[in-house]
């Protein structure tokens, strides 16, 4: 079994994707890679020790959610204008773009949490 895999359900359950929907697998699949991998390097180590499955998961949640946005975005239709007797007031309708670097790139922002399992290179 791929180390990452420890992780997919769990990853699931925590985005809020069913278990049994199959749709987002390859999305999932690629994202906790990404970040096993991204650790890995980081810390300099060839498995992930079993202290750090939490915090794997928490990474993983946030790239995920980063990485596909729209997934979780509000039903709710945003306000465009508000008007107060004569006054009205328009806002713009527009869509904030999001991107994501590599797994890698996104684990250094949890550097706090890693660098206690982080081993030296010879």
């Amino acid at each position: 079994m791929e180390e990452h895999l420890k992780y997919f359900f769990k990853l699931k359950q925590l985005l809020g994707i069913p278990i049994e929907a199959i749709a987002k697998d390859f999305q999932i699949k690629f994202a906790l890679e990404s970040i096993v991998q991204g650790i890995k390097t980081f810390c300099n180590i060839t498995s992930i020790p079993r202290e750090l499955d939490i915090v794997v998961l928490q990474i993983a949640e946030d790239y995920y959610r980063a990485k596909y946005p729209t997934e979780f975005e509000q039903s709710a239709p945003a306000v465009t204008s508000i008007k107060r007797g004569d006054v009205t007031t328009n806002f713009g309708s527009a869509k904030a773009i999001v991107t994501v670097g590599s797994g890698a790139a996104f684990v250094l922002n949890y550097e706090g949490q890693l660098i206690a399992f982080r081993r030296m290179r010879w």
